[in-house]
């Protein structure tokens, strides 16, 4: 089948999703698919526009043709964001362009960020070329939009994105989430349904292109992070590595562990990354002995302080788990840690931890978490086979082999159907 994906982040950017598209594009090429990517020169931060890839080459056997940044759009912000708005247009002019010329393309594959338009172009494209069009979804936009406060619901730009989105979810040939609770959020808020097919395949640990490495090994993992706290009278490190956001609830965990301070001296919270956060959560925990603040490292080096950890702790506000899944779940579970969720219990990562006893949950209340930290305290002696199920469990269904397996098996299942 010849693809074309059109995205504005590839490797060397530094989103992960960029990373992700090499991954799952390299894949494919071994399956006999013909793969193409529409991007831009890395711009996903100041330090991606510090670098200069080729305009076009083939990378693992997928053809990459990169637009060039516009001047000054990585030193000056107006630039950066006219950069921005810009990219969809230059694909659709692209697109056009090539079409004029003979190209032709089978599928057409895109995902949800810029929310709404890059997949509106996406299917415009689509169409140009009648292809089967794929929507990736990362997030559930607008719907995302509305609970972050980034516009107000039911409000004119609200209702304008949702006609679009609406269009974009009901077209598409190919719907990709990445959990049951994202499909389920999708198909309850198209009205006439959706009319392609729709999968399930979550991303994954991220190869290390850089190095050549693939992605890292549960096992050499967890053999680091099992050389640490064994013993009962050991404290208990958890963790909470990534962004730390406003929307995340990760006061409430402060708070909590001001409430067992006195209870359970032997758990000990850290927090690595940055974020609007940070501030509030540091002045909050200024009294605290046991919560530790780390600054931002790149994955290749918090892997292993991630990896000597106890439990890795994902926490979502209330709704958030129906419209976007936490990446950082398969970080712990493909370093070996068992999984402390904040996140309503019906939804489908409660469910696996609990199914699979691989961590524990508590819901949004502060004394839900303080009372979850209490057992943690007091269930060392089980966090060791709490690391092996959550081993086993990613390298059954997390794994990066896993999942480029399910998209071979849908992009095949695409290409005999449209054969038929």
């Amino acid at each position: 089948m010849k693809i074309l994906i059109i995205y504005r982040h590839f490797w060397p950017d530094s989103p992960p999703y960029a990373s992700l598209l090499r991954s799952i594009g390299k894949h494919l090429v071994k399956h006999g698919h013909e793969v193409t990517i529409w991007c831009e020169q890395p711009c996903y931060k100041a330090s991606d526009c510090l670098q200069t890839a080729p305009k076009a080459e083939i990378l693992n056997g997928i053809m990459v043709e990169r637009f060039a940044r516009l001047p000054f759009s990585g030193r000056v912000s107006v630039m950066a964001t006219l950069d921005k708005l810009m990219f969809l247009p230059r694909l659709l002019g692209k697109a056009l362009r090539r079409k004029m010329s003979g190209e032709n393309y089978e599928l057409v594959w895109t995902a949800t960020i810029p929310p709404v338009f890059q997949g509106f172009v996406g299917r415009l494209i689509a169409r140009l070329f009648r292809a089967r069009f794929l929507y990736h979804f990362q997030d559930v936009y607008p719907e995302l939009g509305q609970v972050m406060g980034l516009w107000p619901k039911d409000g004119l730009v609200d209702r304008i994105l949702t006609r679009i989105e609406i269009d974009n979810r009901q077209l598409a040939d190919q719907i990709v989430t990445l959990s049951g609770d994202m499909l389920e959020t999708i198909l309850r808020l198209s009205p006439s349904g959706v009319r392609g097919q729709a999968a399930i395949i979550n991303n994954f640990l991220l190869d290390d292109f850089a190095t050549q490495r693939s992605d890292v090994d549960p096992i050499i993992a967890s053999s680091i992070a099992t050389t640490s706290q064994t013993m009962d009278h050991e404290p208990i490190d958890i963790i909470f590595a990534g962004n730390l956001g406003i929307f995340q609830g990760l006061d409430k965990l402060v708070e909590a562990m001001q409430l067992i301070q006195d209870n359970a001296d032997n758990i000990h919270l850290t927090f690595m990354g940055d974020g609007k956060a940070k501030q509030q959560l540091q002045s909050m925990a200024k009294d605290l002995q046991h919560v530790y603040f780390r600054p931002h490292r790149p994955f290749a080096e918090a892997q292993y302080e991630i990896a000597r950890a106890d439990v890795g702790i994902v926490s979502l506000e209330p709704k958030i788990y129906q419209l976007a899944y936490p990446s950082k779940t398969l970080t712990y579970m493909g370093l070996g840690l068992p999984i402390f969720a904040i996140v309503e219990p019906e939804s489908q990562l409660a469910q696996t931890i609990v199914n699979s006893r691989v961590g524990f949950i508590a819901n949004h209340c502060v004394d839900s978490i303080a009372d979850a930290l209490l057992t943690i305290s007091n269930q060392q002696s089980q966090l060791l086979a709490m690391r092996k199920r959550a081993k086993d469990y990613y390298r059954s269904n997390l794994s990066s082999s896993h999942q480029l397996s399910l998209w071979a098996q849908m992009i095949r299942n695409l290409e005999n159907d449209r054969n038929v």
